[in-house]
């Protein structure tokens, strides 16, 4: 399955349409048996480890290490995905599949999505894991 930079520009606009942010509380909640403190746990280990990670998808994009980029971006996927499929898991799961498949077009295009929305999710994580 690909998802392409269009996937993520549609999900975007219709998260948008929805009033929708791209991190949904509820939906985390309900996928951790509505625990809201272990799901803050999660946030705050998401938030500790995600400079790691993305710098380990960068490396692998300036290296192009398409084994180590599909490997890096994986692994941020399944981290992501603790908090729903929003437009950061698409945007992770382009580049886990551009590695995958050795692509390199749009590669840096593809990187910056990403970068853009989990600055957008780091915000909304940073706001919940500090609420009451």
């Amino acid at each position: 399955m690909k998802t392409n930079l269009h996937d993520i520009a549609v999900c975007r606009k219709e998260k948008w349409q929805n009033n929708e942010i791209v991190f949904d509380k509820d939906e985390a909640l309900e996928i951790h048996g509505n625990e809201e403190e272990f799901v803050k746990e999660l946030a705050e280990m998401f938030l500790y480890d995600f400079s790691d990670q993305i710098s380990l998808i960068k490396e692998a994009i300036t290296c192009r290490n398409s084994s180590d980029l599909e490997k890096a971006a994986h692994k941020l996927k399944g981290a992501v995905a603790n908090f729903g499929k929003n437009t950061v898991y698409k945007a992770a799961l382009n580049l886990e599949m551009m590695g995958r498949e050795n692509r390199w077009d749009d590669v840096q295009e593809a990187y910056g999505a990403l970068t853009k929305e989990a600055e957008r999710l780091i915000h909304a994580l940073r706001k919940f894991v500090k609420s009451k």
